[in-house]
Parts: C-alpha cells; sequence; structure tokens
C-alpha cells in the first residue's frame, strides 16, 4: 500500500520489518536525516542508496560515528541513470543541462548496515565483496572508495570530514 512514510511514522503505525531498503529523496538535507535517524533508531538492518556527498555530510558522520560497527559502502562502477517516471511531471526547463529525463548528476553509493546484529553486519559486508566486487566496489572506509566515486565538488565541511578520516584531497 502505497503510503506516506513521514506520516505513518509520525503516528507510530511502522508496520514490523526486517531490513530496511530505502532510497530517500535527494531533494533535501532533511530526508537523509530523517532516514538514516529512522534506520539506526530501528536497530534493523539497512540498505540506503545516497548521493556520495551525503557521506561525508555531518548529517551522515556525526549519526554513524557513535556506531559500534561503521557502515560499509558499496559504488557501483557507473554511475546510476535515475529517470522521472511516466507519471510524474517532467524535469525543470530551467537550467537544461541538468534537466535531464535521465540524470547522472552525481555518483551515488548503497550504504549497508546491519542493524544491532554485528555477526548480520559482518555476512553482509562478506557477501558484498565476494558477490558484487566484480559489479561494484565495497569500502569499508572513505580511504577504499575508488577516485572515480568521490565528489567532484567538496564544500568546507566535506573537506573537513574527508581529511578526518585520512582521505588526502587537492
Amino acid at each position: 500500500e502505497n503510503q506516506d512514510f513521514y506520516k505513518v511514522c509520525e503516528a507510530g503505525q511502522v508496520p514490523p520489518f526486517d531490513v530496511l531498503l530505502t532510497n530517500p529523496p535527494f531533494s533535501a538535507d532533511e530526508h537523509f536525516s530523517f532516514a538514516l535517524d529512522f534506520a539506526i533508531k530501528s536497530g534493523k538492518p539497512w540498505l540506503m542508496i545516497l548521493p556520495v556527498h551525503v557521506i561525508f555530510r555531518n548529517l551522515f558522520v556525526n549519526p554513524t560515528q557513535d556506531l559500534p560497527w561503521r557502515p560499509f559502502v558499496v559504488a557501483p562502477q557507473k554511475k546510476y541513470n535515475f529517470k522521472t517516471p511516466a507519471p510524474l511531471p517532467p524535469p525543470p526547463t530551467e537550467n537544461r543541462a541538468k534537466a535531464r529525463s535521465r540524470s547522472r548528476l552525481t555518483h551515488t553509493l548503497w550504504v549497508v548496515h546491519g542493524g544491532e546484529n554485528q555477526a548480520l553486519h559482518q555476512r553482509l559486508l562478506e557477501v558484498a565483496q565476494k558477490k558484487v566486487s566484480d559489479l561494484c566496489h565495497v569500502a569499508t572506509n572513505v580511504l577504499e572508495l575508488p577516485k572515480v566515486a568521490l565528489p567532484g565538488e567538496w564544500t568546507d565541511e566535506m573537506r573537513q570530514n574527508a581529511e578526518r578520516e585520512g582521505l588526502e584531497l587537492p
């Protein structure tokens, strides 16, 4: 059933679930923060597709740094194409170079965490390393990300977080 996730959460009516698989809207930071907060507090395993720049932002770094084990990422070798579904309005016409029906504006990656189950977290990592490593790059920290998957532009906040992790930037 198609429901508004925010309203379901607000009403305390989230149905039981075993794993959270989500693609939060990329349109505002609040979506990332809400989805990440929900995922962490659930204690369940979660997989979340995010633009790569988000993992360098405080809204991701701060809540994940206190987890007993850190999420790992699965970065596809090529950028995903996102296509606007037919029932939705066409993309905006302003900034036409960026307003395509297919968009590869940012590199996205899957952020994966086993929830409160460390053995499951480790198993998910092992499976990712064995089964998808020919299609994607599996990284347990930002130092292992391929250069092509890194953001093209860095804010001061992102740069500070990247350098704190030991990533050397130009």
